[in-house]
């Protein structure tokens, strides 16, 4: 079991779930199962889901659920992965709603709202919670279970310290340096700031993105609780901030922070290899899903043909 990350077997274990009512439902054989009986349940799933990760979901858990058992894997016949094919094209690719990034402009204005010397510490939390994303290409998980023991600051920048990230498949642990930028947004700044206003001591070992509760008698926030934000809520908190600059919030989600991220900097040359290693991706493929390209760079293809 412990072949796969915690993440993976939660999401395969509910799949193959799903996949074995279904089975009960028709009163056919879950494991193992024919690579008939899977194709039609494929078949059946995309009538019904709106993505084609909710099909890929379905083929890996139960290709997985037959390995784990030692049974003859029915996803690896031509019938289902041509199911499976299938299935993709049926969806289509029109029913991908693909979040925009966030970009600095959006992070200046956000920061002269929310991050004035007056702001309280549920203000500053927003625009910690932002620039730390954009500045180190955080996935969600990275940010949220960032400890004050994961940050060291030195003269002109800091550190963090990425215990547990989706591509490090044996927690190895990686470290993300962010420069000090003397902007408004500057986002080494602005975490000593709410690390101050939230009374984070340097040897505390307490997440840094927590819920935060309102004190009559001080007129103040603070902190509350052990455990760090659910996604739900951060995003919730996000979502509101965007909303409150007259942006749409349909268009945004938690990712568009490290996609904007990862966008301005390939936008601005940065090298591939530096590029990827601060992202912490391991594929061209995943990496390049991230950088939406500006006008100038996608002019420049012609530009450059010689003709």
């Amino acid at each position: 079991m412990n072949s796969k990350a915690e993440n993976t077997r939660k999401t395969y274990g509910y799949a193959f779930n799903k996949f074995r009512k279904w089975c009960f439902t028709h009163n056919i054989s879950y494991l193992p199962a024919t690579d008939f009986h899977v194709s039609l349940y494929l078949t059946s799933l995309s009538n019904t889901c709106s993505s084609a990760g909710t099909i890929d979901e379905a083929f890996y858990a139960i290709s997985w659920a037959h390995k784990l058992a030692g049974f003859p894997n029915p996803c690896s016949s031509e019938l289902t992965i041509s199911a499976r094919e299938g299935c993709h094209r049926t969806i289509g690719k029109q029913l991908i709603n693909k979040k925009e990034p966030i970009t600095s402009n959006i992070l200046k204005q956000l920061c002269a709202l929310y991050g004035g010397e007056s702001c309280s510490l549920l203000d500053i939390r927003i625009c910690c919670m932002c620039l730390l994303s954009y500045a180190g290409f955080l996935r969600f998980s990275e940010l949220v279970h960032l400890k004050r023991s994961d940050i060291c600051f030195y003269g002109n920048y800091m550190t963090l310290t990425i215990q547990k990230s989706k591509t490090d498949r044996y927690k190895e642990g990686s470290n993300v340096v962010v420069s000090c930028t003397n902007e408004i947004t500057c986002p080494v700044r602005i975490t000593r700031r709410y690390l101050s206003l939230a009374n984070i001591n340097d040897q505390s070992n307490e997440y840094l993105f927590r819920s935060i509760t309102y004190c009559k008698n001080s007129n103040t926030y603070k902190l509350r609780g052990e455990k760090c934000l659910s996604y739900t809520r951060a995003r919730e908190i996000l979502l509101d901030a965007l909303a409150s600059l007259g942006l749409d919030r349909t268009k945004f989600g938690l990712h568009s922070l490290r996609a904007g991220g990862a966008t301005a900097a390939a936008n601005h040359g940065v090298c591939d290899r530096l590029f990827k290693k601060h992202g912490r991706w391991k594929s061209e493929t995943a990496k390049d899903g991230y950088v939406s390209e500006n006008l100038r760079q996608q002019l420049s293809v012609t530009k450059n043909l010689g003709i």
